[in-house]
Order: structure tokens, then sequence, then C-alpha cells
């Protein structure tokens, strides 16, 4: 039975090889190796579902690979060279398996940016700056900067997901002991009031009455809660119905905030380094328009492009879709002094220390917001039980 091998090894001038193969064996691999000079170091069997999962390479193997890439270009090695030599620890098959890939699609004459593409376990923002770099000539060194932008952003979700474990974990706590109190305690609880006379506190009998609702309605609740994420997963596939979502998003009190900071700090990363790099205005504007995640901002930057080729100016355009006065304000002064780089490098900056701002704030903010909602919830259980104890005390 044929298998498909993925397989490292050293050529006859000592230079490090590797290659996907289809063989039945691996003793006939080192064989067909062999033959072709070719000394086998070590050979795994590739799965059909490894060649196709994961769908996205991870954040922290794709950060290994900007560095070592435009380290590598930068010493003056060539592209085929730089993606032979990088080592991965501990990387997916799948990701291996796409390098090799990458190799043999720039042997076939296809452009670097072209072979990312292809492989489709990159991110689009990093095809379409790949693709800028290659247009203007300056790769490795739009690669560094990439590798450094993306190390302050990868630094600051790290340190953000750090300061929301505490929290987290008072909030699910708090559920669960609330849980653990509606569908065991309550129950008991409502024997303990069976046999009373008297009219039962109007919030104890809410939560007795969402105790049942509760355990009546468990299934159908985990049911309405798996269609709505399906139906929400469809939603957003719509691209008129994303942008109104998106929308939601970017105004939901705090966490929408950073969202729609983070979103405009990405396109004017990829239209600084693109413009400086001497990509003209269009297609920098094309290139952050491809490669930005949120279709509101997508849909602004095509409907400015159409509009540039009529003879628009930029800050017109955007001023018309209503973006925030003072990203307006920096691209009329770039417009007027000819300089639109430093104004986007500028308004780059400038939501890249909102992020950082934004972040900070959350990180104060949200474990005692959530400590109070926690306390609230929780409180008002134990008031609803106890209140009927008053009660028959002071009947008592």
């Amino acid at each position: 039975m044929w298998h498909w091998w993925l397989w490292y090894g050293l050529d006859a001038k000592h230079a490090q090889s590797s290659g996907v193969r289809q063989c039945s064996s691996r003793q006939l691999l080192r064989s067909q190796l062999a033959f072709e000079g070719i000394k086998l170091n070590t050979a795994q069997h590739l799965w059909p579902w490894q060649r196709h999962w994961p769908k996205l390479i991870d954040h922290k193997h794709l950060q290994a690979l900007l560095g070592q890439w435009s380290q590598l270009l930068c010493a003056g090695l060539p592209l085929l060279s730089c993606i032979t030599l990088v080592r991965l620890e501990q990387a997916p098959v799948r990701l291996r398996y796409e390098l090799i890939q990458l190799q043999n699609a720039l042997l076939t004459g296809a452009s670097f940016s072209q072979a990312l593409s292809q492989s489709r376990i990159f991110p689009q923002t990093i095809v379409q700056l790949v693709a800028a770099g290659e247009a203007s000539g300056e790769l490795a060194e739009l690669l560094t900067q990439i590798h450094q932008q993306r190390t302050r952003q990868t630094n600051l979700k790290r340190r953000f997901k750090r300061s929301l474990f505490m929290p987290l974990v008072t909030l699910l706590s708090g559920l669960a002991v609330s849980l653990l109190i509606v569908y065991w305690v309550v129950p008991q609880v409502v024997n303990l009031y069976a046999a009373g006379v008297y009219e039962l506190p109007t919030l104890t009998r809410w939560l007795l009455s969402f105790s049942d609702t509760v355990k009546a309605s468990m299934g159908g609740i985990l049911v309405a809660f798996i269609l709505a994420y399906i139906a929400l997963i469809w939603l957003w596939s719509i691209p008129k119905t994303r942008v109104k979502l998106e929308w939601v998003l970017w105004h939901f009190p705090g966490l929408g905030r950073l969202m729609y900071l983070h979103s405009h700090a990405e396109v004017f990363l990829v239209l600084s380094l693109t413009f400086k790099a001497g990509v003209p205005l269009l297609d920098c504007l094309t290139l952050a328009a491809n490669g930005s995640t949120w279709e509101h901002i997508s849909r602004d930057l095509k409907r400015a492009i159409v509009e540039l080729h009529q003879g628009r100016r930029l800050s017109q355009i955007l001023t018309q879709m209503a973006w925030q006065p003072q990203v307006l304000q920096l691209i009329r002064v770039g417009e007027a002094a000819g300089d639109l780089a430093l104004s986007f490098n500028h308004l780059q900056g400038y939501y890249e220390a909102q992020v950082v701002s934004q972040s900070q704030w959350l990180e104060q903010l949200l474990e005692p917001v959530l400590l109070i909602l926690v306390a609230i919830f929780v409180g008002l259980i134990l008031l609803a039980l106890y209140l009927p104890l008053f009660q028959m005390g002071q009947m008592m």
C-alpha cells in the first residue's frame, strides 16, 4: 500500500534536503533517496488529514518563521535557501508539509507571495505585505518590520490574556456556584417551604420559578445556544450582515473600543509599511483592503480606490465615510506636504498607543466589575433563599 512520506536528509554535497514522496515503506523510501545520492535522516508517515489540518498557522510558529526569514534574507541568502534552512520546534506536520510545498512552488517559478497564497495557511495580511515587499524590492526590511510589529502586538495580547485569567476564574467560579445552588440547593429548600401556609416573598418565587425552568429546559437551553452560535457564524459569512455585526461589536462597551482601535492599527500598519517601501497609493489601499479581516474597513477602502480613480482626494473620500477627525486631519496634512507615508506612520503609532492605553484600562476595570457582578448575582440568590426564614422568624 502506497503512503505519503515527509522526509529530511543530506544530499551528496552535505546540504540539507527535504521533500514529500509517495512510497510503500520507509525502507523503499531510503533506497530511492540513496539512489539519488541523498542520505535519509528522518521520515514521517503523512496521513491525509495532516495535509489539510490545521487550517491556519498559529501565531507562535508564524513569528518564528518571520524572524528567521528576515534574518536570513538580511544576511544575503537567496530566498529558496531561507525557506530550506528554517527550523521550527514542535511544528505541526501541516506546516512542515507546506514549507516543502513553498520550496517546490518557488522552483517552478512562482513568486514568494504567490506560493504563500497557494498554501492557504498564512494570514492574508502577511501575503499582501510580502507582495508589497517583492514589488518594492525591500522584502527583507519589510519582513523585519512586520516581525517587530507583530512581536509587540503578541506581547500586548499575552499580557492582556494574563490579566484576564483571574477575572475569568472569578466569573466561572461564581457561575458554577450559582448553578449548583439553583439546580441542587433550591429544590431542597422548596421541600422545607412546601408545608408553609404563608406566601413566599416575590424574590423567592422568582428564584423557584427560574430553578424549575432550568431543570426542565436544560437540554433545550443548550440546543438553543448551539443553534444561536451556528446562526451567528452563518450571518457573519454574509458581507452585508457582517458589516452590521461589526458595527455592533465596535460599540460594545470596553472590548468593542479595543477591537475598533486594533483594526485601524492593522490597516495603517499595512499602509505605512507598503507606502514607505515605495508602493503606489492605489496598490497600498488594495493590499490593505484585501488584508483586512474587517469587512467594514475593507469595504470603505475598496470604495476609496474606485473614487480615487475618479480624481478625488483620499481625505475627501474618507470624510464622507465618517472616519475619525484625527485620521482625516493627518491625511490632509500628508496630502498638502506630499508625504502620506509620514501621515500613515503617525496614524499607526497613534492607534497602537491607543490600543495599549485601552487594554491597560480594561485590565484594571474588568476584575472589579466581574467581582461586583458575581457578588450581586450570588447575593440575590442567597437573599431569595433566606427571606422566607426571616419571614418565619417574624411570624413566630
